[in-house]
């Protein structure tokens, strides 16, 4: 019985909650897949269903994103939305490293008006960035190169091994 007044306690309560939200752009698998040395725009909108304007800081990785149009702190209207955007761009491709991790942290610096203890919440995201190989670039891999140049080299021997083997006894035939 404790527990069925406790929940409906708790549904009364949070049907008037509001809170800051952030919606973003929609990502297959959470990750970016980008060009080598090409950018990309990802957007965040910054949401506020309340009745009074909110503070908010926007916090991201720096190694890959550039801001748009960054303000240190943004004041959002009450029921507005804010839209803010990154230039995300790829470093140049490197099979052994190829996904990064980057993300972008929403915190709200002010609260509603009225007394007590405001709630401030903090939204926090991650996706990854996969870089991928230019198909117009031609690239050298290295290790199948060395690969190759030692075959080929072991090959060469072989076959002038097998022909001085053969004109050995060529000539040797000739004297019997």
């Amino acid at each position: 019985m404790r527990w069925l007044v406790l929940i409906l306690l708790s549904l009364m309560l949070s049907l008037n909650a509001k809170a800051l939200a952030v919606a973003s752009d929609f990502l297959d698998n959470n990750t970016l897949i980008l060009i080598e040395e090409t950018s990309k725009i990802y957007s965040i909108r910054l949401q506020n269903p309340d009745t009074y304007e909110i503070k908010v800081k926007v916090d991201y990785t720096k190694e890959l994103m550039e801001p748009i149009d960054f303000q240190e702190e943004y004041i959002l209207q009450p029921q507005s939305v804010t839209r803010v955007e990154f230039n995300v761009t790829a470093p140049e491709y490197d099979k052994d490293s190829n996904v990064f991790d980057v993300g972008y942290t929403v915190h709200q610096l002010t609260g509603g008006p009225g007394g007590g203890i405001p709630f401030l919440t903090k939204i926090n995201k991650n996706f990854k960035v996969r870089v991928i190989k230019n198909p117009s670039k031609f690239y050298i891999d290295y290790d199948y190169a060395a690969f190759a140049i030692i075959a080929a080299a072991f090959l060469a021997y072989l076959f002038i091994k097998r022909h001085t083997i053969k004109v050995v006894r060529h000539k040797s035939r000739r004297f019997l």
